[in-house]
């Protein structure tokens, strides 16, 4: 979902898919065995495959792939961050994957659990593996072409690579698409991305973070990056002052908890920009920006119709 909110105006937008895993023609499934192979992790730690039917997922947009390849109905656990597909978020969740509850984990039975990078703390980790249970950790991917490699890993941790080559050809279809689009403009608003969580967490995105390469894929510029924002540093006044924003972001999760619009524009600076004043504010499902997962293509068509008025979608 994205919402855009420019003065009194609400617009909401509504953002809506092997070699070793072999169908069966009568019970139209697949299977979830496969011939017994070992996969080396980001963390170095080489875990050995041999049944995926009960997957606990670590990261929602790991969840989203998983669903995307049509292996939903291995998921039996997510973590917090899962947020899509709907039928993801009713399962049962393992609290937040940055800090890891190992006993969670263990309690779903799991035969495999996927991670990236940021999960932690890494004794979590270790005490899940000393159950007997394969943890595989691969890299957070925060680039366009990131999304695509996250497929393909995912794809062939799971057996099923020839949905994953299906799959990522469509989203790099999508990506295209999106890049021409914002090709096509000719207005380069600079951007802010904020993550709100509430008035307890207040951040601002810059170089190195997914929402840097979206901004800059959709036509944009990185105002905070520009700023000297590496990764995510505490809001502040004079870095929003110096970035100096055309168009701010922000979660709509957050930005619900936090109270709306007014509520985020009297946050520290925000009303001091140029975005600020202009009640220029574009919100969005968190993990559509930040996810980089199958619907990343759509998501950055989205961000680029939403920051250039002088195109139409």
């Amino acid at each position: 979902m994205t919402r855009k909110l420019i003065g009194a105006a609400v617009v909401v937008v509504l953002l809506a898919s092997a070699c070793s895993a072999t169908s069966d023609a009568d019970l139209g499934s697949s299977t979830t065995t496969v011939a017994d192979r070992t996969f080396e992790g980001s963390d170095g730690a080489i875990s050995s495959i041999a049944d995926t039917s009960r997957l606990v997922m670590l990261n929602g947009d790991l969840t989203e792939v998983v669903f995307a390849l049509g292996a939903g109905d291995r998921v039996v656990g997510i973590d917090l961050t899962t947020t899509y597909p709907e039928e993801a978020v009713g399962l049962p969740d393992v609290g937040l994957s940055r800090t890891l509850d190992a006993e969670a984990v263990i309690g779903l039975s799991p035969t495999l659990v996927l991670g990236d990078t940021q999960v932690q703390p890494a004794s979590a980790v270790t005490q899940i593996r000393d159950a007997g249970i394969p943890v595989i950790i691969i890299p957070a991917e925060v680039t366009l072409e990131g999304a695509i490699r996250k497929i393909g890993t995912i794809g062939q941790i799971l057996g099923l690579e020839a949905e994953a080559s299906t799959l990522a050809s469509a989203v790099r279809a999508e990506i295209d698409d999106a890049l021409a689009l914002a090709a096509t403009a000719t207005t380069e608003p600079r951007v802010a991305y904020t993550y709100v969580r509430g008035p307890e967490t207040l951040l601002l995105f810059g170089n190195g973070m997914p929402t840097h390469f979206m901004i800059e894929g959709a036509g944009g510029i990185d105002a905070a990056g520009e700023a000297g924002v590496i990764f995510a540093e505490d809001l502040s006044a004079e870095r929003l002052v110096l970035a100096s924003p055309d168009v701010l972001i922000a979660p709509i999760a957050g930005f619900d908890i936090l109270g709306g619009l007014d509520a985020y524009l009297a946050l520290p600076g925000i009303a001091d920009t140029p975005a600020g004043r202009a009640r220029a504010v574009l919100t969005y499902d968190e993990a559509l920006l930040l996810g980089m997962g199958p619907r990343v293509g759509s998501a950055l068509r989205q961000l680029v119709i939403d920051l250039h008025p002088e195109i139409e979608g």
